[in-house]
């Protein structure tokens, strides 16, 4: 990637305000996800994509990187082993119907992570985006985040925090608490 944090969030924003969503997908790798419909949110391991009229918003795994990255390209240039597949059911049909509501604000929160660079273990900082909120010409909100959880015996995911290694968290009814570590 060759742009600067900063100018990749300027791009974005300029792709998410360039019009209403033309299409909303979520992927899936693995043949088991999360799904709370009545909570409103999904927690999936493939990504999502967001096409406006000017590009498309990408949330995805990148081998390349070995992390969750937010770009203006498409889920397959960024993801590019082809084991992903589309979900659809009526649920997701419903985050669906977002489809040709203009994004009225884009909420980008970034936090600084630590990586090896070479095989001296060298390491860097990075900014690195965790999550995206998008408040729709409806006044809802679409909050895309890559976290970890835990899991209680009988219980669903709890105790969200931001991870770029672990999964996608997509909640439609309500904004998530994720706390950052």
């Amino acid at each position: 990637m060759n742009q600067t944090h900063e100018q990749l969030e300027n791009d974005l924003k300029t792709i998410i305000q360039s019009g209403p969503i033309n299409e909303l997908t979520f992927y899936q790798v693995n043949p088991n996800f999360f799904e709370f419909a009545d909570e409103g949110y999904w927690i999936i391991d493939g990504g999502v994509e967001i096409k406006f009229p000017a590009g498309v918003v990408s949330a995805a795994f990148s081998p390349d990187l070995e992390s969750y990255v937010i770009e203006n390209r498409p889920l397959s240039e960024i993801y590019t082993h082809n084991n992903h597949v589309a979900l659809h059911n009526e649920n997701i049909a419903e985050v669906e119907k977002c489809r040709g509501l203009n994004v009225i604000n884009a909420e980008f929160k970034s936090l600084e992570f630590e990586y090896i660079v070479d095989y001296t273990m060298r390491t860097e900082k990075e900014q690195r985006f965790v999550q995206l909120v998008l408040e729709l010409q409806n006044k809802s909100k679409i909050q895309i985040a890559f976290i970890d959880y835990t899991l209680e015996e009988n219980g669903g995911p709890e105790n969200f925090s931001f991870s770029l290694m672990n999964e996608v968290l997509i909640s439609t009814k309500s904004i998530k608490a994720i706390e950052s570590v």
